[in-house]
Formats: structure tokens, C-alpha cells, sequence
């Protein structure tokens, strides 16, 4: 299984947006992400996509280090994704806080263009995203980087904020 998670990891991997969210559940590897998904789809039964806000972190105690919570910033040039929230978990990852950063201030070039893709189809689309890739920092470089995306939003429709949990996992 190693061997073909590395051959799918060359190029990134990510289930499907035209997946229904019954099936992207089966793409999905971690049990850890299939946990945080099952909790995130609860959550949808009353209004459409759920808000931050109906997020109780004391049920992901076990996920906190390496959740993190993106808003999508647009203005009339650009979207651009600020880290509003990053465990602690990511501290290690980056060797920074980042927190408070920008997408684009803490990846460059393929790394960055692979997030911004991610980020907006998931605005695009309004479904959750689930993949994997290589790290993209000098720490992690031998590790693979196993991410589930899930939309949140204030209005039950439009995302404005983006719930993600990542799992590295040595190659």
C-alpha cells in the first residue's frame, strides 16, 4: 500500500469534486479524517454547510494539534487564504508559527498552487476535499501529508472558512 500511496503522491492526490458525499467517505484513508468527516456531515443536518461556530473543539481533543482554520480573503485582484487558526502540531511542521499568515507567506511556488487549487474548488464547489501529497517544508520532506478539507460557512451556503486536519505519516 506504501509503495502505491508514494506513486499517487508524485503528482498530489484528491478524491474527486463531482464525488457525492457518501462516496467521498469511502476515499478517505485515516481513520482520523473519517472521524472529523462523520462529525463535520453531523453537523450539516440543520442548515446546509455548518458554521465555525457550530465546531466544538472539546470533540476533536485528539485532532487539535494539526486542525487548522483558513478564511478565504477576496478582493477585486485575488483570493488569498489566511490561517486564522493552526495547532500546535503545525509549529514542528513549519518550524514557525503561522497562525495569523497567509497561504502564500508560508508556501511558494507548487506547494502554494496546489492549496490555492484545493482552497478554490472547495469555495467553488462547496464540498469537502480529501487527498494527499509530500510535505512541503524542509522538516517534513520524508513525509506524506494526508489532508481532509470541509467547508464552513456563517450563511449555511457561501464558504467562508475552511476546517482541515493533516496527518504526516513517514514514507
Amino acid at each position: 500500500m506504501i509503495r502505491k500511496i508514494r506513486d499517487i503522491v508524485r503528482i498530489g492526490w484528491e478524491a474527486s469534486s463531482v464525488t457525492v458525499l457518501g462516496s467521498i467517505r469511502h476515499q478517505i484513508l485515516l481513520p482520523e479524517q473519517k472521524a472529523l468527516f462523520d462529525y463535520w456531515r453531523q453537523q450539516c443536518v440543520t442548515r446546509g454547510l455548518p458554521s465555525y461556530t457550530d465546531i466544538d473543539p472539546s470533540v476533536m481533543g485528539e485532532f487539535l494539534p494539526t486542525v487548522s482554520l483558513v478564511e478565504p480573503q477576496t478582493n477585486s485582484l485575488q483570493t488569498r487564504y489566511k490561517f486564522r487558526l493552526a495547532g500546535t502540531g503545525f509549529y514542528n511542521f513549519f518550524e514557525r508559527e503561522i497562525t495569523g499568515h497567509y497561504l502564500d507567506e508560508v508556501h511558494s511556488g507548487e506547494q502554494k498552487n496546489y492549496w490555492d487549487r484545493i482552497y478554490g474548488k472547495m469555495i467553488e464547489t462547496k464540498r469537502p476535499r480529501v487527498g494527499v501529497t509530500k510535505s512541503g517544508t524542509p522538516v517534513g520532506s520524508h513525509m506524506l501529508q494526508f489532508w481532509i478539507r470541509l467547508p464552513l460557512s456563517c450563511d449555511g451556503v457561501n464558504v467562508n472558512m475552511i476546517l482541515g486536519f493533516d496527518k504526516l505519516v513517514q514514507q
